[in-house]
């Protein structure tokens, strides 16, 4: 199994914020974790990614075991994450931003690529060049001499995964990565998901775009109150009740119809 979750629980003082969450996940799919604010969506993402150690419950990447790794090693292992709050080198160009990224995954690295030791300038052309690749698949093209606190927030948010994605990870973690963005730029990012998918790559991302959600993802783990209530394919968490209810009350169930999931 390509990434496996078994019994994930972490609390917060005697707050719970995942409890005992369980979930597969296929090389080569696109899966998304959804559910209402609070939801423990992004402590998951926080718990497999390093960012906190669990209370309970284990994690395992192509059998690797992650618990109790680093967050750096974690992304030696082959998985990124974006965050989000954005996380840009705001005086670096777009271009340089996503050639840090490129460096992580390459063998001289960033230090060594800033002092410019021996060997290094045939690395720098291939990173470069990778870079453009990825900026100019997500509309940047015309950004890469600009400072990325220059970009309006949507360019941010779709640098910051350009940047990731130069490192070449297997696994990526999306964190809102619609967020900000206009409807022609989220339904860009869409079909560049779908494309990343096409390449191989495998995806998580948490999202409120629920049109984005249903449009790009295999399958979804919806949660409510740190809790899995749902998992299935997008045309199954449209008709589940138990969704209907934690994103809409026991009320408001007529309403439902309404709902833009697609």
């Amino acid at each position: 199994m390509f990434l496996e979750v078994g019994g994930l629980t972490k609390h917060f003082g005697g707050v719970m914020a995942v409890e005992h969450i369980n979930f597969k996940i296929n090389k080569g799919e696109i899966f998304a974790l959804i559910g209402p604010n609070g939801a423990g969506k992004t402590t998951v993402f926080n718990l497999l990614t390093g960012m906190l150690p669990p209370d309970e419950g284990e994690a395992t990447f192509k059998g690797q075991r992650l618990s109790g790794l680093k967050p750096f090693q974690i992304r030696n292992l082959g998985i990124a994450r974006t965050f989000q709050n954005l996380q840009l080198f705001n005086s670096l160009s777009a271009l340089e931003n996503v050639m840090v990224g490129a460096y992580l995954s390459g063998r001289k690295g960033f230090i060594q690529s800033l002092l410019r030791l021996p060997g290094v300038a045939g690395e720098e052309e291939q990173v470069r060049k990778k870079s453009l690749e990825v900026i100019e698949e997500l509309g940047l093209g015309k950004d890469i001499n600009t400072p990325a606190s220059a970009l309006p927030f949507g360019k941010q948010r779709l640098l910051e995964i350009a940047r990731v994605l130069s490192g070449s990870p297997e696994l990526v973690f999306l964190d809102e990565p619609a967020a900000g963005l206009n409807a022609g730029e989220t339904k860009q990012l869409a079909n560049f998901l779908k494309k990343l998918k096409e390449k191989g790559f495998t995806l998580v991302l948490v999202e409120h775009d629920m049109e984005t959600v249903m449009d790009v993802a295999d399958r979804i783990l919806v949660l409510n109150f740190g809790t899995a209530i749902a998992e299935g394919t997008p045309e199954e968490i449209q008709r589940n009740d138990e969704v209907k209810k934690a994103y809409l009350g026991e009320d408001d169930q007529d309403e439902y119809a309404g709902c833009k999931w697609s």
